[in-house]
């Protein structure tokens, strides 16, 4: 029994982690299901429209950041990485929003901090070196 209090927190934790995690990730995100959903839409058999929503994914991110990587431009790869950090920071903040609700405070504060935060990591995700 003294041991579920600390997994709960752990798995917990993760969640929130996972959560976090994938509001860096929201245009290609949104990318992906449109992509799997508009497949289907046009009858494409399921199984079809889940590798295509998963190479639609994978391509937003890849053609993202070579764009990011080798765009010369400055107000053009602050424009690619504007698409990508926007839609991070929304995310962000929807997801701090809630998590703030839950928790019995609705501070829109934390909110903002945690979108911000979201659109930098995502920014930075997008130009900086793969690891």
């Amino acid at each position: 029994m003294p041991i579920l209090f600390p997994l709960t927190l752990i798995g917990v934790g993760f969640l929130i982690y996972a959560l976090f995690a994938s509001a860096t990730l929201a245009l290609p995100i949104g990318a992906g299901p449109a992509a799997g959903f508009g497949s289907t839409a046009l009858g494409i058999a399921p199984l079809s429209s889940v590798i295509i929503a998963i190479v639609a994914f994978m391509s937003v991110i890849a053609i993202g950041r070579f764009a990011a990587l080798s765009l010369s431009n400055r107000s053009a790869r602050g424009m690619l990485i504007a698409c990508f950090a926007i839609p991070a920071a929304i995310a962000g903040f929807s997801v701090a929003s809630a998590f703030a609700s839950l928790a019995g405070f609705a501070s829109i504060a934390i909110a903002l901090v945690a979108g911000g935060l979201s659109g930098a990591i995502a920014a930075q995700r997008l130009t900086g070196p793969v690891a």
